[in-house]
This record gives structure tokens, C-alpha cells and sequence, in this order.
């Protein structure tokens, strides 16, 4: 078997495996909160702590990747992965269990901030679409298979499955990377190889509180002085990244991409589109099992809808892109999402399942013709040098938008929800049909209309730079990479 295929496995497998950690823990938040007594809004730390580290040092790791190799980090990643879900399973309180998370985050991120590049240098430029396509996917498969893994394995085992059942599985995605991958070509020798440790620290201070106040915002409220302070100190840390990327002489990100239109309009949309997707995974259960009255394996099995069809076509799509070249057929991927989400917010309580499946195959196939030929296009608008930081850009992009999409749902199924009701409950599942259904279609409306503004942001997309005042004025002088 060629090179660039072993690598392709390695990579889809780690992939698959690092995503689903995402979503497998959520499922399992209800009986963690029994085990440890304590209440939801402390427990959900158990999967925020992930979200917060990886979103928050990804960029920073794959900076990591460009100057010390690819393959080092990757494999860093998972060893620091599978250490952390062994000692995760033998958590005594929640405190523990959120620790945990925290260090096995560092090993997920080392890890998917370094894939995409280490598939975009095993594959020529003519057969990329392809490639990223594939693990474009896995990485549906992996974030909506989660809950339905983490489902399986708590009807038959405990929740200290969930991490221990996963570690002889991380230590072959190890091998097979030991195995199957290259160590990347050096870059240019005289390049600084010094990390950008200030750039670092407040890339994570900007991304994280940002992080945290978009999720946290429902729950604490969105003028409450925790959520604006977050907000507020997001915006701060945000300027002084600024500042320092635009002096240092090898900075996590160098701003000069920026002026890059394919690069900056592929990450503008990528997060635009997940935002919309995002919205299928969270609203989805909320109607098929306090509407529809499905069971839990049931409602995982409708839902999959979308990751097939991502499967099955985007490798295709990636193999269309590579061949033609169509300029807009990532417009006409988010177009054809925006169109699925927009009728999603059109189904009843007695909607055929199969044409509700119909609405979610239609997301899936806008997501396979939009994500590969956008993967591609960001990553091959970056030298050779800096394809850690675009592939960790990927990642990045990708969960901003889920978080934002879950938090904008969330907020908009309760609002509606109660609002329809006539009362506010403590559970939105103490709610009735009627109401929970009028605020699931109402938040899917509003999520197609938020995934539709992507199909603008794509459509500019060309090689003219193009680049937002703030960052012109930061960035007067060239990128010293």
C-alpha cells in the first residue's frame, strides 16, 4: 500500500477517535451527576473543561507542529490522550474527573491540530479534495457518533467504561501513527524555531473566555457581569494578541494569512457551517424523543443520517473538487445545509420519519460538497511551513462554531419552549410536546438563516487579499516567518 494511503488510515483512525471524545461524554453527564451528587451545572465541567483547553491551545499546537515535526507532536497527542482517559476512569469526585479532562484536552489537541497537515504533505496537490474529504467524514462521524457510543457502552457497563474501554483503542491510533506516518520535512533552517510563549498565553486567554462566556451565556444569563466580564476580557486579550503577533518573529499565527482570501474565507465559513450543523446534534434528540417518544437508539440511528452521508460523499465530493475545480462548490454545499436546516424548522409531531431523514440527508450532502473542496483550499494557501497552524485553524474554526451553535440553540429551545408554555420549567424535558416542538423548529430557522450568511462569505472567495481593518492596521509590516 502507498504512503500517502497508510498515512491516510493512521490519521482518519486518530481522527475519528479524537472527535467523538467531544460528544461521547455528554450522554454520560446525567449519571455523572448522580454518582458524584453533584448538580448538572457542575458536572457539564466534565466535557466544557475539554472544549475550553482544545479550542484554546489548538492553534498554539499546531505552531508546535510546524517548528518541532508533525509526527512528534502527533504522537504526543496520543500518548497524553490515552494516559488521560486511563486515569480518567479512576476519578474519585468530579473534581478529579474535570482535572483529568483538562490534561487529556492537552493530548486531543496536539493531536487533531496536526493531522490535516500531515495529509496534506502525503498527498499531491491534485488528489488534497480527496484526502481532506475523507477525514471531513470522519470528523461528522466521529462528533454524532459520540452519544450513541457513549449510549451503548453506559447500558451495558458503568461510566468508568466509557474512558477505560477507550485506551487499548489509543494506543493502537499510537501505533499505527508510529507506524504509517513520515516525520515531516524540515522547514526552513533559518526560521526561528522559538515558540511564541506570550502569543500563546493570550491566543488561550482570548479563545477560552470567549469559549466559556458562549456556553455559559444561557445559563448565567447574557448581561450577567460574569458572561460581559468574560466578553470583556476576551476582547483585551484578543488586542494584546494582536500586538504581539504583529513583532514577534515567529508567531503562533502569522497575520499575513489573513491577507490571504481562500484562507480567510475558507475559516470564516467552516465556523459559519458548523454553527448551523452544530444545531442538528443538540435539537434533534429533543424532538424525536420528548415529541416523537423514540428511544434513545432509535433517535441515534435517525441522526446518522448525516454522518452517512458525509461517509459516502465526501470523499466524492473531494474527488469532484480535485478534478474540476469548480470555484463554487463550497457555495453550493452551504447552500444546500442552509436549505436542509431551513426545512428541518418546518416538521410536525407527525411528519413522516422518513422524510424527516430526507431533511438530515439533505445537511449531510451540503456538508460533504462544502468541506472538502474548503479543507483544500485552506490548506494549500499556506507555504509548506505554516500547514500546522492552517490544519489547527481547521480544528479551531470547527469548534467555535459548534459552540456557538449549541449555545444559540440552547438558548432560543428554552426561550420559545417556555415562552409557548406559558411557564418556565427547570428541565426543558418537563416542558410539553407542543411547546418543546415550536422551539426546536424555531431554532432551526435561525440556524439556517446563520449558516445561509456563509454562502456570502464563500462566494468572495478568490486569491485577492482581503483583510479586516483591525488586522491591517496590526499588521503593517510583513509576517517574519
Amino acid at each position: 500500500m502507498e504512503y500517502k494511503w497508510r498515512c491516510l488510515i493512521a490519521v482518519c483512525f486518530g481522527t475519528y477517535m479524537a472527535t467523538m471524545d467531544f460528544s461521547i461524554i455528554n450522554v454520560a453527564l446525567p449519571t455523572l451527576s448522580r454518582e458524584f451528587d453533584k448538580p448538572p451545572d457542575i458536572v457539564v465541567w466534565a466535557t466544557l473543561a475539554s472544549s475550553l483547553m482544545v479550542t484554546g491551545i489548538t492553534l498554539t499546537a499546531g505552531r508546535v507542529g510546524d517548528l518541532y515535526g508533525r509526527k512528534r507532536v502527533y504522537i504526543t497527542g496520543w500518548i497524553i490522550f490515552t494516559v488521560g482517559m486511563g486515569i480518567a476512569g479512576f476519578a474519585q469526585n468530579i473534581e478529579q474527573l474535570i482535572a483529568f479532562r483538562f490534561f487529556q484536552a492537552i493530548g486531543i489537541a496536539l493531536a487533531i491540530a496536526n493531522g490535516n497537515a500531515i495529509v496534506t504533505e502525503a498527498f499531491p496537490a491534485n488528489e488534497r479534495g480527496q484526502a481532506l474529504g475523507t477525514t471531513g467524514a470522519v470528523v461528522g462521524a466521529g462528533l454524532m457518533t459520540g452519544p450513541i457510543a457513549g449510549g451503548i457502552i453506559l447500558e451495558v457497563f458503568n461510566w468508568h467504561a466509557i474512558f477505560w474501554l477507550r485506551v487499548p483503542i489509543g494506543l493502537l491510533a499510537m501505533t499505527m501513527a508510529f507506524l504509517f506516518i513520515r516525520p515531516s520535512e524540515a522547514s526552513d533552517s533559518n526560521a526561528p524555531k522559538k515558540l511564541d510563549i506570550p502569543g500563546a498565553v493570550t491566543l488561550f486567554a482570548t479563545l477560552s473566555t470567549a469559549l466559556l462566556a458562549v456556553n455559559r451565556g444561557t445559563s448565567w444569563g447574557w448581561t450577567s457581569p460574569q458572561v460581559l466580564g468574560l466578553l470583556g476580557f476576551s476582547a483585551c486579550s484578543l488586542t494584546a494578541f494582536l500586538l504581539i503577533e504583529s513583532k514577534v518573529a515567529s508567531p503562533v499565527i502569522s497575520l499575513a494569512l489573513f491577507k490571504v482570501r481562500s484562507y480567510a474565507v475558507g475559516v470564516g465559513s467552516l465556523s459559519l457551517n458548523f454553527l448551523g450543523q452544530s444545531s442538528v446534534t443538540f435539537l434533534m434528540p429533543f424532538y424525536l424523543e420528548q415529541v416523537r417518544d423514540f428511544s434513545t437508539g432509535q433517535t441515534g440511528l435517525v441522526i446518522a443520517t448525516v454522518p452517512l452521508m458525509m461517509l459516502i460523499l465526501s470523499p466524492i465530493s473531494g474527488r469532484i473538487s480535485d478534478r474540476y475545480g469548480f470555484v463554487h462548490q463550497t457555495t453550493l454545499g452551504i447552500a444546500i445545509v442552509s436549505v436542509g436546516l431551513l426545512s428541518l424548522a418546518t416538521i410536525q409531531a407527525e411528519t413522516p420519519i422518513i422524510l424527516v431523514m430526507a431533511r438530515l440527508a439533505i445537511v449531510g450532502i451540503g456538508t460533504s460538497i462544502f468541506m472538502s473542496p474548503n479543507s483544500a483550499a485552506i490548506m494549500g494557501s499556506v507555504p509548506r511551513d505554516r500547514l500546522g497552524t492552517a490544519s489547527a485553524s481547521v480544528a479551531t474554526a470547527r469548534n467555535i462554531g459548534n459552540a456557538s451553535g449549541l449555545a444559540m440553540a440552547s438558548a432560543i429551545l428554552v426561550a420559545v419552549a417556555s415562552s409557548s408554555a406559558g411557564f418556565t420549567a427547570s428541565r426543558i424535558t418537563d416542558l410539553p410536546p407542543d411547546a418543546i416542538l415550536q422551539g426546536v423548529r424555531t431554532a432551526f430557522l435561525v440556524a439556517g438563516i446563520a449558516s445561509s450568511t456563509a454562502i456570502i462569505a464563500s462566494s468572495l472567495r478568490g486569491k485577492q487579499p482581503i483583510i479586516a481593518p483591525i488586522i491591517t492596521q496590526v499588521a503593517q509590516a510583513p509576517a517574519q516567518d
